[in-house]
């Protein structure tokens, strides 16, 4: 089965680098569109028409909206440091100082400060951020700003689930993982213990691992 990944915020195809992709997989470069059913459709656009969706982050919000919209292509679903929950007030107020930052032309600082929470891959999230740059950030703030609760779309679907995260990820804490493994009957949960919310560097055998896994299920 084909894979189609979804990138994060500031992210782009390097986020995969480390990971073992199965054959076929197809990579989307980074995030972006007006709204999320642009983002959705132009993600979509070049996959065969049944796919393993794989999504982390943003990634993962922009795959519930595939889901919303593409129920009958999607025939398996990874979900990588995800949040299915509407923002919330203190979201939005962060994502609203960023883009005034980034207005003002503040990109660097706003960039320097989301890769300080990275640990040992601030460098790599430097430099994906800085080929992302600001016109597609501001982009995906707005993504991030008008995602829906995504848990009835989740629950609606009941398709083959895998759940990925990071025992010590402060962004999308394990008990959302948790809390979307109780939605879905027979979905798969792993928490990675010492790895934080970017599983894709931080823990890219176990990644590369579930993708085989499932590849050839």
């Amino acid at each position: 089965m084909n894979a189609l990944l979804l990138p994060g915020t500031l992210c782009d195809a390097a986020l995969w680098a480390g990971v073992t992709l199965p054959g076929g997989a197809r990579v989307l470069d980074r995030v972006h569109g007006p709204n999320l059913k642009a983002a959705a459709e132009h993600a979509v656009q070049d996959a065969p028409q049944r796919f393993h969706l794989v999504g982390f982050s943003l990634g993962a919000i922009l795959a519930f909206e595939v889901l919303r919209r593409f129920p009958a292509r999607v025939a398996r679903l990874t979900l990588i440091s995800a949040n299915p929950h509407a923002p919330t007030p203190a979201q939005l107020e962060l994502w609203g100082r960023q883009r005034r930052q980034v207005e003002a032309g503040h990109f660097n600082d706003v960039v320097e400060t989301i890769a300080a929470s990275a640990g040992a891959h601030q460098t790599q999230i430097t430099d994906m951020a800085r080929r992302v740059g600001p016109e597609v950030f501001l982009q995906q703030l707005e993504l991030l700003r008008s995602r829906p609760d995504s848990r009835p779309t989740l629950a609606a679907w009941q398709g083959p689930l895998n759940l990925l995260v990071g025992q010590n990820d402060a962004t999308t804490p394990p008990q959302l993982a948790e809390e979307m493994r109780a939605l879905v009957k027979g979905a798969s949960l792993q928490i990675i213990p010492g790895a934080g919310h970017y599983l894709p560097l931080d823990a890219s055998p176990v990644v590369s691992e579930v993708l085989s896994e499932v590849a050839h299920a």
